[in-house]
């Protein structure tokens, strides 16, 4: 009965505020070298679709629908589903919406054959106080997708002023959090080839996290992403 009412001022909150949907500022919180970070990827490599965890209001997401790659993306909150769907209820073939945890969502993906399961970009910005489950979602997708490219929001870049969520100890999206599932699967790293100051908007840290053949591919074709550790 919660989640009902909750999509109902969901659908309520897009008719009567749909002014709010880009608090942030924009796509990828208003920061164009991100954006920039974005589009150089899907561009140099043969993405296939974009998966995204975390649509809050939709905002990047509307980004990621001016390509003409299949969308997939979830939210948690029923309300913020609502929206969502309220938001791109004119391109349900393209923009494929999701109500569930993001750990279930990759799950059920992993299981779609519809899906591709090979040169996928992955925005994760599910996180949230309590929950963090960012070492779940890499292991999902670096177990059951080949080739992905996974870009992660607010997380810490190192020896900058990014801003980055940190939600006490252990729960800091930082590379210590991660290091298990980079060890693990053998991941590349890379961060943002610019300093916080030449960024717009609100300024949060990302990180970019590929398979070690990509990372080579990356450090050769990607000027706007520099490797860590750096040479």
């Amino acid at each position: 009965m919660k989640g009902f009412i909750n999509k109902g001022l969901g659908y309520l909150d897009y008719i009567r505020k749909s002014g709010a949907q880009d608090k942030w500022g924009g796509p990828f919180n208003g920061q164009q070298f991100r954006q920039r970070i974005f589009f150089d990827l899907i561009n140099q490599f043969p993405v296939k679709a974009i998966i995204e965890t975390g649509t809050y209001r939709g905002t990047t997401t509307t980004l990621f629908a001016t390509t003409p790659l299949p969308v997939y993306s979830v939210e948690t909150h029923p309300r913020f589903y609502a929206y969502s769907k309220m938001r791109f209820r004119h391109q349900r073939n393209k923009v494929h919406l999701y109500n569930n945890d993001s750990r279930a969502f990759l799950t059920m993906l992993s299981k779609d054959p519809v899906v591709p399961k090979e040169a996928v970009f992955f925005y994760l910005d599910a996180h949230w106080k309590d929950d963090l489950p960012l070492r779940e979602e890499l292991e999902i997708i670096f177990t059951y997708w080949q080739r992905p490219i996974v870009m992660i929001d607010d997380f810490q870049v190192p020896d900058s002023d990014y801003n980055f969520d940190d939600y006490g100890p252990g729960k800091t999206l930082n590379l210590d959090y991660l290091q298990p599932v980079i060890t693990a699967y053998n991941i590349s790293v890379f961060f943002p080839a610019v300093d916080v100051a030449e960024e717009t908007g609100v300024k949060r840290g990302c990180v970019v996290l590929c398979q070690e053949k990509t990372g080579t591919e990356i450090e050769e074709s990607i000027s706007s992403l520099q490797v860590y550790p750096p040479y």
